[in-house]
This record gives C-alpha cells, structure tokens and sequence, in this order.
C-alpha cells in the first residue's frame, strides 16, 4: 500500500513540475510600458509575449520593485528581465536582445514653483533627487558623486517618488516624459506644471532591451534567440 501511495506521489510531483513555467519573466511596473495588473500589459509586455510566442516556452510575468527583479534576473537561471536598458556596467551580466522598443530618454523633473536650476549635474547635487532603489538611475547619480541621504532620496518605486515631489519632500525626481504623464494622471495630478531640465545618461543607449540571466539552460537561449529573430521580422 506504501508503495503505492509513494508511486501516485511520484507521479503526481512530475505532473506538477511539468506544468511550472519554464522561464521566469520578471519586470517592474513602470507604465505605460509595463502595467501591473491581474495579468501584466502594457506597449513593451506585449512586444515581450509576441517574442514569447514565436517559442514554446512557458513562462510567466511577476512584477517587483526594480532591485528586486534585478537581483533575481543576475543571481538564479533561467530568468528573462525587461525592460532594461544596456549599459556598460550591465553588459557582461547577461545574455542580451535589443531593442525591444524604441528609445525613452530618462530626464530630470521639478515643479514650476521651484525656480531651482536641474539642467546640470553640478546643479542636481544642490537639491534633494527623488530616485529608485537599484535602477541605472540611481547608479548613475552614485557613480557622479551624488549620495544617499544627501542629494538622493531612495523609493522602492516610482509613484512613491512622484508623490514625494507633489509633497514638496524632494526637489526632482528622473523619469521618462511618458510614465511621468501616465503616473500624474492615475494621481489626480495631471494639471501640475512641470518643468524637465538634465537628459540622464546621454551617451548611453536608452533603448528598451530584455535580457536572460546567464545560466540560463543552453535550450532555452536559443529559442529566444530564434523567436527575437523572428519577432525583428515582423517589424521592419
């Protein structure tokens, strides 16, 4: 009878792993790129489930906070991350797919009534920068001096930043023009003036890419790459 039951068991623990998404797909909700919601939508989540369907991968989309997606998509395999822009700190990290969408340049926001000066880092670095924990931005900032309880202000999101502006506890917040105007609007706020000042990262690419962790199974890569490929196609 023991064994019987341990048999059923068995079979029952590979149905049950044979259903479990092949690949993790992990982002942030930063719309309207990426929209969380009962199932995850948005302009680049759809581009990401059409590259998606040119496999027959199963896989499925979570939405964290930024540092938290990123720590997954560089410490565990078979993990695919979007969208996420390619930098040269980045590169060596994973396996890459570029573009999956257009650029969106990143830009430093305050509000019309502050009449301090945001069209230069030096200037930035006389004000309180509203930032997200572990995106390029914040990176960028660490990386020209900036520091952390000083002139930068760390969030978990970009809605809690947004807020922060409206409430006059930090002096700019970096965002892309259309998120900014989506997240005003979910607000209440889509009649605040604003004014953007610093294009971040200037030199750098801005455009959307998705990229898998790097021990991803071998498979799985290629069909990704084969399904991108396809994808590309369709958008010429």
């Amino acid at each position: 009878m023991k064994i019987s039951l341990l048999i059923i068991f068995l079979l029952f623990s590979s149905l049950v792993q044979s259903d479990e998404a092949e690949l993790n797909v992990v982002t942030e909700d930063w719309p309207p790129f990426i929209v969380k919601g009962k199932k995850v939508s948005g302009i680049v989540t759809h581009n990401i489930r059409e590259i998606l369907s040119y496999t027959d991968i199963k896989y499925s989309i979570d939405i964290y906070p930024w540092a938290r997606s990123f720590h997954l998509a560089t410490s565990k395999s078979d993990v695919l991350i979007y969208s996420i822009y390619k930098t040269k700190q980045r590169e060596s990290k994973f396996h890459w797919f570029c573009p999956i969408y257009q650029s969106t340049p990143i830009h430093a926001y305050k509000l019309a009534s502050n009449d301090i000066n945001i069209d230069s880092l030096e200037a930035l670095k006389t004000s309180v920068v509203g930032i997200m924990r572990g995106d390029n931005s914040h990176n960028y900032f660490l990386q020209k001096g900036f520091q952390e309880g000083v002139n930068l202000d760390i969030s978990s999101n970009e809605e809690a930043n947004i807020k922060k502006l409206i409430k006059g506890r930090v002096d700019v917040v970096i965002q892309s023009q259309e998120s900014l105007n989506y997240r005003l609007e979910l607000l209440g706020a889509k009649a605040l003036m604003l004014i953007s000042g610093l294009e971040i990262s200037k030199d750098e690419s801005a455009e959307h890419c998705m990229a898998l962790s790097l021990d991803t199974n071998t498979e799985t890569i290629k069909k990704i790459r084969k399904g991108f490929k396809l994808w590309q196609r369709t958008q010429l």
